[in-house]
């Protein structure tokens, strides 16, 4: 005995079919996307943390430079000390505390400011 199926069941069993692949399909590219996406925003996140680093140790270094340069003359300009304290507030803002640092600045602030 032979069934005949309706070409409209037929129609739809093959279109559920597909949709359901395209379903699957696009699903599967998202996940795939989101793990890549992930890898690479943690791959930035590295990069930003080496270079919020590398920051640091360039302007630490440069505080303390410009620290022991002004603590060996025995004074400081008013320029130099503006633009040292704009460096330390900044270095600051991208470190915790550093109280090393901060030593520093405070000897600096003690010392006689001249006007250039």
């Amino acid at each position: 005995m032979q069934v005949e199926i309706p070409f409209e069941l037929m129609v739809n069993a093959v279109l559920t079919g597909i949709v359901g692949w395209v379903v699957k399909t696009v699903l599967d590219e998202l996940k795939k996307y989101k793990q890549e996406s992930k890898a690479w925003r943690n791959e930035m996140d590295k990069k930003i943390d080496a270079i919020n680093d590398g920051t640091q140790a360039n302007m630490r270094t440069n505080i303390v430079h410009y620290c022991e340069k002004y603590l060996t003359r025995g004074w400081v300009t008013s320029e130099e000390l503006a633009s040292l304290e704009d460096l330390h507030e900044k270095y600051a803002a991208l470190n915790d505390h550093n109280g090393f640092i901060d030593g520093y600045m405070e000897r600096v602030r003690s010392l006689d400011v001249h006007e250039i």
